[in-house]
């Protein structure tokens, strides 16, 4: 490893100019690992922020004296890091699927139908004004459909979820319905 890149690593643990100059280094690396990873609640500036986070980690820890490379260091702590994150999020979803209500096809049959007729304009336009509908979803109408859309054949055990899919529901039907 070349000093200036081993004196950088060292500075960037105390200096948040070299942490910049290291991080944009690495960014290429960074792209590649996280190319893969994609998640609702995660927008790209999450996802760098995570990268920034896992750098942190590897700076702190990274001892070049025995002349090993960075770049994989630094790759392996990411991919530990976003592993992490995936592992919280499904822990999450997991605890969501116990309580799934299945979700009556025919909405959802109607909306594909609705889908695939439109012209590709009409299409792009009914995408958008769909996210916007989820957007207006409540937390537990959302979950409550995503569920349902994502595991139709889970048993219901909450009234409190059942409402709520049911809500949306209502809420899809009326949207698939409006012209």
């Amino acid at each position: 490893m070349k000093k200036e890149e081993l004196s950088l690593i060292r500075e960037a643990v105390n200096d948040s100019e070299a942490f910049r100059k290291l991080f944009e280094q690495y960014r290429p690396l960074v792209l590649k690992v996280l190319k893969p990873y994609n998640l609702r609640e995660f927008s790209y500036e999450d996802w760098l922020q995570e990268a920034r986070i896992a750098m942190i980690k590897a700076v702190a820890r990274y001892d070049g004296s025995s002349g090993s490379q960075f770049g994989p260091y630094y790759r392996m702590v990411l991919q530990s890091h976003l592993r992490s994150i995936l592992r919280r999020h499904f822990a999450h979803k997991r605890r969501i699927d116990a309580t799934a209500i299945p979700f009556k096809a025919s909405a959802l049959e109607s909306l594909q139908e609705r889908l695939a007729i439109r012209s590709v304009e009409d299409g792009l336009l009914m995408r958008v004004e769909f996210f916007q509908l989820l957007e207006n979803l409540s937390p537990l109408e959302y979950e409550a459909f995503e569920t349902a859309v994502l595991h139709p054949f889970d048993t219901p055990t909450s009234n409190r979820f059942r409402r709520a899919l049911e809500r949306s529901r209502a809420k899809i039907i009326k949207f698939t319905r409006e012209d």
